[in-house]
């Protein structure tokens, strides 16, 4: 189970989901070896043996970059589990190259969320209730 993150490109912040054209598309992220090295500049210990589906293990959490091998690439998805501090380093992975971060889990990017780490919280909270784990007493509180 993972809370999902689709990244896409854009001259301008996109307008919030119910206010897109249905003729919307994202920029082209780049080639593929170009997406691999940007996020790489970003977070240097993801590993590409697959190349479509670079792994990074943070503290107490993972990403799993499901970039693909159509070129170029025009958007990838991120597969976050564990927990913890796992939305700060997409944040300046974003920031850093101009991308945009539509949360799954609300339908949402996240620059127009309530708060930029409501959906990781939320899910993290479902996924805990759903596997009967109790609350992660050092994990971040809802609100925090």
């Amino acid at each position: 189970m993972s809370w999902d993150v689709s990244v896409f490109a854009a001259d301008e912040p996109p307008p919030p989901l119910a206010e897109m054209p249905d003729d919307w598309r994202g920029a082209i992220l780049g080639p593929l070896a170009e997406v691999r090295r940007k996020i790489s500049e970003c977070l240097p210990e993801v590993d590409w043996s697959d190349p479509s589906w670079g792994r990074y293990e943070g503290d107490g959490f993972s990403y799993e970059f499901n970039i693909g091998d159509e070129e170029p690439c025009d958007g990838l998805m991120v597969h976050v589990r564990g927990g913890g501090g796992a939305v700060p380093p997409l944040l300046r992975l974003a920031e850093r190259w101009g991308w945009y971060l539509l949360d799954i889990s609300q339908s949402e990017w996240i620059h127009h969320c309530s708060g930029v780490e409501t959906g990781w919280r939320d899910f993290q909270a479902y996924r805990d209730r759903v596997l009967g784990r109790p609350p992660d007493p050092g994990g971040d509180a809802p609100g925090v």
